[in-house]
């Protein structure tokens, strides 16, 4: 699995994000350190280089570490660091300029399924995009062929395909999406979700973010497609989840 280290000026800050992450990973595998504060108790605003060190030597391991900052000195001690490390280690650290709780949670999702350090880097750089989407007016409407590429039609014979109505309260937002992408990676099918209330997507949903740009809500009805060897079965896992509510409570 690859590891995070979060770098803050501030130890409650860095505190707070590693804890949201931590509880949208679906995997205890992956491994969150931090590195935050300065003086005692590391109670006073400010990294330290040294410090940085130490945290990556111990959640270090070859499949990588992916290192988020919030501000801009925070990425200079990073990079103080990141020379102070063995050259062999550093193929294997990531640098990232992501913002830091969104980036935090979308590299620690998708660092979860198991997926390699280029991709929960790239999942991490791309987290603004839900939020984007979201809070744009119609102004903000050259994102949408960015967000939405032109998908190539399949035939009907190779596609499973069933519309649902999102019945959690959260929409496929927060739990209820991690659950949504960890479902479908169960499976060795391509899987893609549009939300026809909001006429959003469709996007391949094998990833937090793209889920999230859909924006789907309690009781829009979103349309799911699955190819590939395992999309019947990816499409009765799905149907059993929205059945489940989510495995919400009420």
């Amino acid at each position: 699995m690859v590891n995070l280290l979060l770098v803050s000026h501030s130890k409650k800050l860095v505190e707070g994000v590693a804890e949201m992450a931590r509880q949208m990973i679906s995997s205890e595998k992956v491994k969150i350190a931090t590195a935050a504060g300065v003086g005692e108790d590391n109670q006073e605003l400010g990294t330290n280089a040294l410090e940085i060190v130490e945290a990556i030597e111990e959640i270090y391991t070859e499949d990588g570490i992916l290192v988020l900052m919030d501000l801009g000195s925070a990425i200079l001690s990073t990079e103080m660091a990141f020379e102070l490390i063995p050259e062999e280690m550093k193929a294997n650290i990531k640098i990232c300029p992501a913002p830091f709780v969104e980036g935090a949670i979308s590299a620690g999702v998708q660092s979860g399924l198991g997926s390699d350090l280029e991709t929960v880097y790239r999942e991490a750089v791309n987290s603004l995009s839900a939020k984007i989407a979201q809070v744009s007016d119609d102004e903000g409407e050259p994102y949408a062929e960015e967000i939405y590429p032109a998908i190539t039609p399949k035939l009907e014979a190779e596609v499973s395909e069933v519309t649902l109505t999102v019945p959690c309260e959260q929409g496929l937002h927060a739990r209820p999406a991690v659950l949504f992408v960890k479902t479908i990676n169960n499976f060795d099918a391509t899987v893609m979700v549009k939300n026809l209330t909001e006429n959003k997507g469709p996007v391949e949903a094998n990833s937090l973010i793209s889920v999230m740009l859909i924006a789907a809500r309690k009781g829009d009805v979103v349309h799911i497609t699955a190819e590939g060897p395992q999309k019947d079965e990816v499409i009765a896992a799905l149907v059993d989840l929205f059945d489940r509510n989510f495995d919400e409570k009420g």
